[in-house]
């Protein structure tokens, strides 16, 4: 990954002088030593030396005045020029009644300008800066410190606090042996109509109308997970039950995961998530909805239509549809779809173009570089089987890009982390969840050198 560091106008300038100062000194203490070692010699061999036998003693400098411990010091990101006043203090032997020698004036023309091939100067680059950032992580996240990156619970919609079936289920649940544990459990139809009609609604009243205890009564994970990145090409579910460490107790359906923090922003500028979920994602910025994607959209549920929120029974019923779906979105015919775009210009991302369309192109908001904002990420899976997401991020301060152009999206990411097969494969497997060459396929693709969305505190 390339480190761009650019300089202002004033440090650059501020940089020359320096460097032409540390060559004026550098200049005349060489002058000076030569001049000085000349007249020692002269005095030695000359005068004294005709006159008074020459006496030479050892000195050896204080123990507080030696030279520095090789300790390691913690380095900066930071440009500096080479010093030239080295602080260690050799042992020396000087000459007894020896008179130093003055250096003449040196005159240099310092009109010329300077150019850094003339200059020494050194870039010290703080490697310890991607551990404090971190450089791994992505998939569901992982557990512990994972340097920056945003924080993220499981949420089951089937069972309550207690693990015991939650009212969704009313209708859809029923209790059998599993004939590999011999114990009782509890089956789910979670592809019922019902169930996923009123695990939309859960999504409607928690993202769309922001009632943040809307989960408050479902079963929650003990164990929380860092992630910096969001890219999962479409895998089993199961990866989520496993990854949160509660696959002894739900079933990877009726599931949902959120994500949350606060980011500084890189740069400043207009920007835009794109992105695509199975069965949905969402992104929550400032406080405001940016993006909704997938085949469950949250927004466009209504409790007298049970199919208003789900895209992909456009297709199933008629191909066509999923044009005049989109089409009616372009129009801005559906509520809180204005001004979003779809991107079906990733072939490898076939499973997703033909199920709604491509990815979603969010709604444009802008931030200033340095500042925090809050952010929210909202992925979820209701009837079970296939899982996936990917979140990426578009700077349209000067346009949007050519559409095709694989580095047209950034990866949006809190640190130093590129989602990639192996890292994808690495981290899926100490969740004990193993990568198909099939999934491995769809990765989608984005500009490697993004930039860092800082979590803060």
């Amino acid at each position: 990954m390339a480190l761009h560091i650019q300089m202002s106008d004033e440090a650059l300038k501020q940089l020359k002088r320096s460097a032409l100062m540390n060559k004026l000194v550098s200049f005349g203490v060489v002058s000076g030593l030569l001049l000085l070692f000349g007249g020692i010699l002269y005095f030695t061999i000359l005068i004294i030396a005709g006159e008074v036998p020459a006496e030479f003693i050892a000195y050896t400098p204080p123990s507080g005045d030696g030279p520095p411990s090789n300790n390691p010091v913690s380095r900066e990101l930071s440009a500096r020029t080479a010093t030239t006043n080295p602080t260690v203090t050799p042992s020396v032997i000087v000459a007894q009644n020896a008179v130093g020698a003055v250096a003449a004036p040196v005159s240099i023309d310092t009109t010329g300008d300077l150019s850094f091939d003339d200059m020494d100067v050194s870039v010290d680059l703080d490697t310890s800066l991607g551990e404090g950032l971190g450089s791994e992580g992505g998939g569901m996240g992982q557990g512990g410190g994972n340097g920056s990156a945003l924080q993220g619970e499981f949420y089951d919609l089937k069972l309550t606090r207690s693990a015991a079936p939650s009212a969704l289920t009313k209708g859809v649940v029923n209790k059998q042996k599993n004939p590999k544990t011999n114990k009782m459990e509890f089956v789910f139809n979670t592809n019922s109509g019902d169930f996923r009609h009123r695990a939309a609604e859960k999504l409607n009243e928690f993202f769309t109308r922001n009632n943040k205890n809307a989960f408050s009564g479902f079963y929650k994970a003990p164990l929380t997970l860092n992630n910096p990145n969001f890219c999962l090409p479409s895998i089993d579910a199961n990866v989520a039950t496993q990854s949160f460490g509660v696959d002894d107790v739900c079933k990877p359906s009726g599931l949902v995961c959120v994500y949350h923090g606060r980011v500084r922003a890189p740069k400043t500028g207009k920007f835009r998530f794109v992105g695509m979920g199975d069965d949905f994602l969402g992104v929550r910025f400032d406080k405001k909805i940016v993006l909704e994607a997938g085949y469950i959209l949250p927004s466009l549920w209504k409790k007298d239509d049970p199919n208003s929120f789900e895209v992909h029974n456009f297709v199933q019923s008629d191909p066509d549809r999923l044009k005049k779906h989109w089409q009616a979105v372009k129009d801005k015919k559906l509520r809180d779809f204005e001004g979003y775009e779809q991107d079906s210009s990733y072939p490898n991302l076939e499973v997703w173009n033909k199920g709604v369309g491509g990815l979603t192109i969010g709604k444009t908001f802008e931030v200033k570089e340095g500042e925090v904002y809050p952010i929210q990420v909202v992925v979820a899976e209701v009837p079970g089987g296939q899982f996936g997401f990917v979140l990426l991020i578009e700077d349209v301060t000067k346009g949007p890009g050519k559409k095709g152009d694989p580095k047209r999206y950034d990866i949006f990411r809190t640190n130093f982390a590129v989602p990639t097969v192996e890292s994808l494969r690495k981290t899926l497997k100490e969740n004990k969840v193993n990568m198909p060459d099939s999934t491995a396929k769809q990765m989608p693709k984005f500009n490697e050198d993004s930039p860092i969305w800082t979590v803060t505190e």
